[in-house]
């Protein structure tokens, strides 16, 4: 699994630097937005310079990439011929230790099972993260799955499953099934992942309450609306500089929704450090 392993050191790469860069993502000085009159910033920025610069280095380093593809496809080749869950998981024996994996509820095991960028995304977390536990991702997942409204946010956002509306004739319907496909389930469970194990590592939820309690008058509610808009912003600065390497450099076309699920992650996975240092410039600890 020599291929597996590199795309793991990628993506566990870039999660450790997301946490030790987070404070300094968001810079600015607070007095001057709330006395400013002004609906965007006049004074905080965002530098995720620091996050994409890193992911510009890794295009560079030869001993990364060097081979493969062809390792790519002998890993994946070897993955198909998995007969179980547990024998699909035992392949990544030396990236992670497996019983995590192996504890993966129903709703879960489905999901993971063959499907390699997920399973990158829990071992990058289970790794990096000892404070949550798979039934924690459960629950949050059978939220998206079973829930009328689906999984919500830290600030109230809506991950819903594709499903079909009722609607008014065929051809509406036609146009919502095209939403129902591989690439969205994935995007969305990774999603799903990295909130959930955001959330808890930076403590966000509790934060975020105590960010509306602070700016409820009208003159301040608008530093309540940037902690999404320069989530927004990390993850529109991110998803396209990761993928754009992913799909180059490691020529995953192979398998496309490997590079969605990486690309998905790291792009979430810097929203949420950006979520954290937007709270500790607002001083929201």
């Amino acid at each position: 699994m020599i291929g597996i392993k590199r795309l793991a050191d990628f993506q566990d790469h870039f999660f450790n630097i997301a946490k030790g860069k987070s404070a300094e993502l968001i810079k600015g000085k607070l007095d001057e937005e709330l006395g400013s009159g002004k609906d965007f910033p006049v004074s905080i920025k965002a530098d995720f310079c620091l996050l994409i610069n890193e992911i510009n280095d890794l295009k560079g380093a030869g001993s990364l990439l060097e081979g493969v593809t062809k390792e790519l496809q002998n890993d994946f080749k070897e993955l198909i011929n998995s007969t179980s869950f547990d024998d699909f998981v035992d392949n990544f024996r030396e990236l992670v230790t497996v019983d995590q994996l192996k504890k993966a509820p129903d709703v879960l095991r489905g999901i993971v099972h063959m499907e390699i960028g997920l399973v990158l995304s829990f071992i990058t977390v289970l790794k990096n993260f000892e404070g949550l536990q798979m039934e924690d991702y459960a629950e949050s997942l059978n939220q998206y799955f079973f829930s009328q409204d689906g999984y919500k946010t830290v600030s109230g956002d809506l991950i819903m499953r594709p499903r079909f509306p009722k609607v008014r004739n065929l051809e509406d319907a036609r146009g919502i099934g095209n939403q129902i496909n591989a690439e969205r389930y994935i995007r969305d469970i990774t999603r799903i992942v990295v909130e959930t194990s955001g959330d808890a590592l930076y403590g966000l939820r509790p934060r975020y309450v105590r960010l509306v309690q602070q700016y409820q008058e009208d003159s301040r509610k608008k530093l309540i609306d940037w902690f999404d808009s320069f989530g927004d912003l990390a993850e529109a600065s991110l998803l396209p500089a990761v993928e754009g390497i992913i799909n180059g450099a490691f020529n995953l076309s192979l398998n496309p929704l490997a590079a969605a699920a990486i690309g998905t992650f790291c792009s979430v996975t810097a929203r949420k450090a950006t979520e954290h240092s937007y709270l500790a410039l607002l001083r929201i600890i």
